[in-house]
């Protein structure tokens, strides 16, 4: 691979289109070579990604040195078990991966013989609508009605959809009006030159409503602030990975940051942690990283730099000669989600007295969703996941729980707290990346690189 096809590659990992440099994993296809010419390549950030890329480089031969400002390993894939009692733990970042999909992941839990464990958080799940508390087949028999005050679905939906499972009516209905411009894509990192360029200026609702759809699946789809180009993108990204539609969902066993940990095991020393990186110069033969060691700054050279860190972690990072203006945009512009993850830690699975589900949806800012996790742990304690909006606090959201729970409120026996708000984080703000806005792909991601 040449110095721009890696500058690239890497790149492009840095905003989020790929976990890591794909071409460089399939080539290795497992085993450890011998490159012609070693090159010693200096990888920004150990979160998943960046031990990944550097693991890789490593088994094919070449001089690796991970450079990571936090003093932990993974990133946003962070398990807890500080302030938890029994063994109890929870993700409070990536907290599940999916099959089909995650194919390299998956070869990864195979290699190191990780243990996993169906992901069960959406089992039985009731939601909170207005006051009242519904189950999945509540939801269905409520929608339908919606839909048929609308109007109902037309005969084209209603045939696509009477062999379909209604695991999700948008995902079933998005299939059925976006499957046909799947087609012409063939390389899910870049959407451009197949002919949907000017798309990206159109909402996906213009393409529902050019293809048919009826009023009540208008209202479903949505899409109206949402550029067609963006939406076509992703699903043929998750058509191709398999899981747009129905899939199972995992997890790891003792948490989800073990996979980040038997990637650092094998890189040894080669991970620092506690190197902040301050300014990076680049030029035709190189590569010099100024970083920040115990208030010492320290320089670091290589042939490559392969970046691996959020595209706002580069905004706040020298970079000379300065970049061009198109990846100058791509820092400035790229947003990611901002949520807290909350835990609370029960003496008991209290619910299992009121007969319900503890999966539950509340529609609320400080209280989205919650549910158990490390259930296999045997403690007679039980561990409960929140979502809810940045910047909520644990015991606002636990006010919600208490005062919105379905079930006998004096049986709920809560006694710990615990939170992360992803956007206050010194290292990584945000989680996930964002959707772009209307004509922002072109802007984003259209060529020169």
């Amino acid at each position: 691979m040449d110095r721009r096809s890696f500058i690239k590659k890497s790149s492009l990992a840095g905003i989020g289109l790929s976990a890591m440099p794909f071409d460089m994993i399939e080539k290795s296809n497992g085993s450890t070579s011998n490159p012609s010419t070693k090159k010693k390549i200096i990888v920004a950030g150990a979160g998943i990604a960046g031990l990944c890329c550097a693991y890789e480089l490593k088994r094919m031969g070449h001089e690796v040195e991970v450079l990571e400002a936090a003093g932990r390993y993974g990133g946003t894939v962070q398990t807890v078990h500080d302030g938890l009692a029994g063994g109890l733990y929870a993700d409070y970042g990536a907290e599940n991966i999916t099959k089909p999909g995650y194919e390299n992941y998956w070869k990864y839990i195979e290699e190191f013989d990780i243990p996993v464990l169906p992901y069960l958080h959406r089992k039985n799940r009731m939601t909170r609508e207005g006051d009242e508390w519904l189950t999945k087949a509540d939801l269905q028999k409520r929608r339908e009605r919606q839909l048929k005050k609308l109007g109902g679905l037309n005969e084209k939906e209603s045939h696509f959809l009477s062999s379909r499972s209604f695991q999700n009516l948008r995902t079933d209905l998005e299939r059925l009006y976006l499957g046909p411009y799947l087609e012409k894509f063939n390389d899910e990192y870049q959407p451009f030159g197949i002919g949907y360029d000017h798309l990206d200026e159109v909402p996906i609702s213009e393409i529902y409503k050019k293809e048919g759809a009826s009023k009540a699946a208008l209202q479903v789809l949505g899409g109206g602030n949402t550029s067609a180009l963006y939406k076509l993108w992703q699903s043929y990204i998750k058509n191709k990975r398999g899981y747009w539609g129905e899939y199972d969902l995992y997890r790891i066993e003792g948490g989800n940051d073990i996979l980040p940990k038997e990637f650092a095991e094998r890189l040894g020393t080669r991970v620092k942690l506690g190197c902040k990186i301050l300014g990076i110069e680049h030029g035709d033969t190189g590569v010099t990283v100024l970083y920040r060691e115990f208030g010492e700054e320290k320089k670091m050279s290589a042939d490559y730099l392969a970046n691996c860190l959020p595209v706002s972690a580069l905004r706040n990072i020298a970079i000379t000669p300065e970049l061009p203006p198109e990846k100058k945009f791509i820092i400035n512009e790229i947003t990611y989600e901002q949520k807290s993850r909350i835990v609370f830690q029960a003496r008991t699975e209290f619910w299992k007295k009121d007969n319900i589900s503890i999966n539950l949806t509340f529609n609320h800012p400080h209280l989205r969703t919650i549910w158990q996790v490390a259930e296999e742990v045997d403690t007679p304690r039980a561990v409960l996941m929140a979502k809810a909006s940045a910047g909520t606090n644990p015991l606002r959201a636990l006010e919600v729980f208490k005062e919105h729970y379905p079930g006998d409120r004096s049986n709920i026996d809560i006694e710990q707290a615990l939170v992360k708000d992803w956007s206050a984080d010194q290292f990584t703000p945000g989680c996930e990346r964002g959707g772009f806005p209307m004509g922002g792909a072109i802007k984003i991601l259209a060529p020169p690189y």
